[in-house]
């Protein structure tokens, strides 16, 4: 009985501009909250993987950005044994505040993907 890693590696990472391309032309499904979008595309490789887009023309401060990957990221790494092959790229739709709860945003955008796009289980 294997155990899933909770690991984020460079593996489960959209690097290259041609793979956010891929990913924006052909998702298959686009997951909305107030202040994110997220697209998924199902991939050939044996994780989910993820990718993040956001600019600086809709977060101003490096400091709200790096916030929002770290929450992603953090969210990803917790559920990514729940989910299928597929790619996960997050955009920000529109600026927010402090005030505003990204997080629970994020869980729950997370929470839809793991619903449309479950790991199947093989035993």
């Amino acid at each position: 009985m294997s155990h899933p890693s909770f690991c984020f590696n460079k593996m489960q990472r959209l690097l290259k501009p041609a793979e956010f391309k891929t990913v924006f032309d052909t998702a298959v499904k686009k997951i909305h909250s107030e202040h994110c979008l997220i697209f998924v595309r199902v991939n050939d490789k044996d994780v989910p993987r993820l990718g993040l887009a956001i600019t600086k023309k809709k977060l101003k401060h490096a400091v709200v950005r790096n916030r929002l990957k770290r929450i992603t990221k953090e969210v990803f790494r917790l559920n990514q044994h729940e989910l299928a092959n597929v790619d996960l790229v997050l955009i920000v739709k529109k600026s927010y505040t402090k005030d505003c709860d990204i997080f629970n945003e994020i869980v729950k955008i997370f929470e839809v993907a793991k619903l449309k796009y479950p790991r199947l289980k093989i035993d």
